[in-house]
Order: C-alpha cells, then sequence, then structure tokens
C-alpha cells in the first residue's frame, strides 16, 4: 500500500545546502530514503536554494505594456513587470493574475509568489531550469543514500478551469515515468481505451500537496513509499508531460479567443 510521509524541515534560506537539509529532516523522523522512494519537493524551497529572491526595489519598470496590465488587472506595475521578464508569453489574466506560459508550463504570474517569500518586498521566482534541477537533486541524493531506484518531484500548486482551490502539479520529474500511456488498455467491459493517459506525476503531487498545504506548516518535503510507478535512470524531458495547444482541449477549444491567436506579450527566441 503506498505511504506518504511529511518531512518538516527548519526554515530554507537563501543559497542553503537543500540536499543536505533533506537528508537530515528525513532522519529527524526515524526514516532513511530507501529502494523505490519517492520525494515530492515544493519549488519555493528549490527556488530559495538557489536565490531565486528578487527584492522589489530592484526592479525597473522598463516599457508601458507593465503600467498598462498593472491598471488593467489592478496588479502593482513592479509585480507585472517581473512577469514580463520571467514570462515566456502572456496570453491574458483577471484582477490580480495574468496568465502565463513558462518552459512550456501554463502557470499563473510566470509563477513568481509573494508567499512565504520571507518579507512583503520580496518575489520568488521558479527554480533555474526545473527539469535540470530535478535531474541533478536525484543524482546526488542516489550517490549520498546509496539506492539505484529513486523518484524525484518538484511541486508546484496551480488552479484549474472553473474549479475553487489549487491543485498540486509537477513541474519537473526525474527517476521514473512521469506520464503512464493506457491506449489499447482494456476498461472493464474489454473496451479499449483510445486517449487515456495517466499523469502518475501530477497524481503523487496532489496527494503530498494534502499534507505540504499552503500556508505556515512547513512541510515542503513529503516521502512517497510503495507508489506504482516505472523507475528509470534516463533523462526525463518536461515535454514528455505536455501536451500541443492543437490538441489540448481547452486550448482547442479557446482558440478562436484573440489572446491565443495574438497573446498581449510573446517573447522571440533567437
Amino acid at each position: 500500500m503506498m505511504k506518504f510521509f511529511p518531512i518538516k524541515t527548519p526554515i530554507i534560506t537563501p543559497n542553503a545546502e537543500l540536499i543536505q537539509i533533506i537528508l537530515d529532516s528525513i532522519a529527524n523522523t526515524s526514516l532513511k530514503i530507501q529502494e523505490n522512494d519517492i520525494l515530492v519537493i515544493t519549488e519555493k524551497v528549490v527556488s530559495f536554494s538557489q536565490n531565486r529572491i528578487i527584492d522589489k526595489s530592484s526592479i525597473i519598470i522598463k516599457d508601458g505594456l507593465a503600467k498598462k496590465l498593472a491598471i488593467k488587472y489592478q496588479m502593482d506595475p513592479a509585480f507585472v513587470q517581473l512577469i514580463i521578464n520571467e514570462a515566456d508569453t502572456i496570453l491574458g489574466g483577471v484582477k490580480g493574475v495574468l496568465l502565463t506560459e513558462v518552459h512550456n508550463i501554463l502557470i499563473a504570474n510566470a509563477g513568481i509568489d509573494q508567499s512565504n517569500s520571507g518579507g512583503l518586498d520580496k518575489f520568488v521566482l521558479l527554480p533555474k531550469d526545473p527539469q535540470e534541477t530535478a535531474y541533478n537533486i536525484y543524482q546526488e541524493l542516489k550517490e549520498k543514500t546509496y539506492v539505484k531506484n529513486l523518484g524525484i518531484i518538484i511541486s508546484d500548486s496551480r488552479v484549474q478551469p472553473m474549479k475553487k482551490g489549487t491543485i498540486g502539479v509537477a513541474i519537473a520529474v526525474a527517476g521514473f515515468e512521469p506520464v503512464e500511456n493506457c491506449i489499447g488498455k482494456l476498461d472493464l467491459f474489454n473496451r479499449p481505451l483510445r486517449i487515456t493517459k495517466r499523469a502518475i506525476a501530477d497524481d503523487l503531487v496532489c496527494g503530498a500537496q494534502v499534507l505540504m498545504g499552503e500556508a505556515n506548516e512547513q512541510i515542503p518535503v513529503v516521502l512517497i513509499r510503495d507508489a506504482p510507478v516505472k523507475f528509470t535512470d534516463r533523462k526525463i524531458s518536461y515535454d514528455e508531460m505536455i501536451i500541443n495547444k492543437e490538441d489540448c482541449l481547452f486550448m482547442n477549444v479557446f482558440k478562436d479567443l484573440k489572446n491565443y491567436k495574438k497573446p498581449i506579450f510573446k517573447k522571440i527566441f533567437k
């Protein structure tokens, strides 16, 4: 039976030795990492360990778009400028929130957060290259714990279309296959599945998120044991967890909307 163990840690400070803190915190629970365990780690503590903290006073509002969007969506112009700096695309928004794409992740406000940031005028950015970061954590923890099969998930929380509240989601995975292709498998009545794929990594994060919480719980790590996953040592790409806009139910239905055809903002990559 799959089990979830909350791992309480000290408050993670900028440039902290995150992996050693995780190992020490697990040891404090009388647990130790063993074969086929999965660690879910919140993106916030990964960002802190990478010193991905921005002070509001350092943000230069350099274009009119930030001011325009700040007025339209009732947001802080400095916050909007930071979103512009970090986002690959801005699709639109509602009061207080912009819908953006970063590293092919559809996410609010480019993943930038002020909660648990260490101050009212501080912002926490997403981790640098989340997938590479997850793989590096995976490699280092395997070396330190001598386990062969280990899973790592860097997690975040986000809203769903037409639902209240946030759910957990995997923004990077290492050590196991994050998606299970069920196409061709038979259902209870021997009917073959035609389109079903299971978002295994996201499902695991949702379970962990119940323990992690969103406020002052101070549980940025959850150890999952006996999860029914397929472990692998290959380097996983985030692209394996996303779907093209043209195949996405929501994006395809909304494709005729102005912001889908012509985003408010889009970076040009050379």
